[in-house]
């Protein structure tokens, strides 16, 4: 079987957009490609090594792991449990099962668009009953649990990407007041360079967005998020592999909800979870695919259609 290990040395431009990298190893020298490879397979490395890519060949990687380089449809996944945090203090909210339908196309060298539609369900922790009410703790209100959709929408990935705009929340998401504040949005997105583990690699994304509402006396609204993709080595720099299977280590922190009747009380929401993606809805965590089929189920019978796209 060829090894698909690459080295500088043998990449053209042109492998580069279609999967490739061209790289370095920084801490250690790669030996051979194929004693090398046949190495790293076998012995784990003592601690991750940063990897040096060029722009177009990190974020070739990384949207092999986020989603696809060939615009197929593909579904990310989050299973997280969410706190309030006050005062150094956490209380128990909820779990999160969310997915992401998404389909992703290259705009050029250092720029994908992606036409993505997202949902989220919350659950009971202890029982994993969908939620109808919740009490909000420390102030004891009982609040309605909303179901969360939105899109399809329209973003740009970037390697380094900054924004601002007016937010307008019930264009973005049905019922998005329940979630989100109007006023003029600030955004960012960081991605790092690549680390690679023995044979896996790994990239970090750090997202932040602000809203800051005409209203001096009313908070804003900020949501804070950092993820850490991981899939195989010799999937992410195989120029033939244009979807990588991956794992996804997730962190978040979030103002509280306007359904959460929290008004201006000090204090936000944690989240931490885990995730992945998959092309096939069948291959979705069983309960996440049980919420789904019975609250968006055209999600699941036309993904298409629900995106507004077509195939190909």
């Amino acid at each position: 079987m060829k090894d698909l290990v690459p080295d500088a040395a043998t990449l053209t431009r042109r492998e580069i957009l279609a999967g490739g990298a061209a790289l370095t190893i920084v801490s250690a020298p790669v030996q051979s490609r194929q004693a090398g490879s046949a190495q790293c397979d076998r012995v784990p490395l003592a601690r991750p090594q940063p990897v040096q890519l060029d722009d177009a060949a990190l974020l070739t990687a990384f949207m092999k792991l986020r989603g696809s380089t060939d615009s197929r449809l593909t579904i990310g996944w989050i299973d997280a449990v969410n706190y309030g945090f006050i005062d150094g203090d956490t209380f128990p909210l909820y779990r999160l099962w969310a997915a992401t339908w998404q389909v992703c196309r290259r705009i050029d060298e250092r720029s994908f668009q992606t036409t993505s539609l997202e949902i989220a369900h919350f659950v009971d922790m202890k029982s994993g009953a969908l939620l109808e009410k919740l009490v909000m703790p420390p102030t004891g209100v009982t609040v309605d649990v909303p179901h969360y959709r939105a899109g399809p929408s329209q973003s740009k990935v970037a390697l380094h990407r900054e924004e601002k705009r007016e937010f307008k929340p019930n264009a973005e998401a049905a019922a998005g007041a329940r979630f989100f504040i109007s006023g003029t949005a600030t955004s960012a997105q960081h991605i790092s360079q690549l680390e690679r583990d023995g044979s896996r690699v790994r990239i970090r994304e750090d997202v932040h967005t602000r809203v800051v509402n005409d209203d001096p006396a009313m908070r804003g609204f900020f949501y804070r998020e950092w993820s850490q993709w991981s899939g195989e080595w010799r999937q992410v720099f195989d120029p033939s592999v244009a979807c990588a299977r991956c794992e996804v280590g997730y962190s978040a922190a979030a103002a509280w909800r306007p359904w959460m009747k929290m008004g201006n009380a000090a204090g936000n929401t944690l989240q931490n979870g885990r995730g992945g993606k998959v092309e096939n809805p069948a291959d979705l965590p069983p309960e996440l695919l049980r919420l789904t089929r019975s609250i968006q189920p055209d999600l699941l019978a036309d993904p298409w259609q629900a995106l507004h796209l077509t195939p190909g």
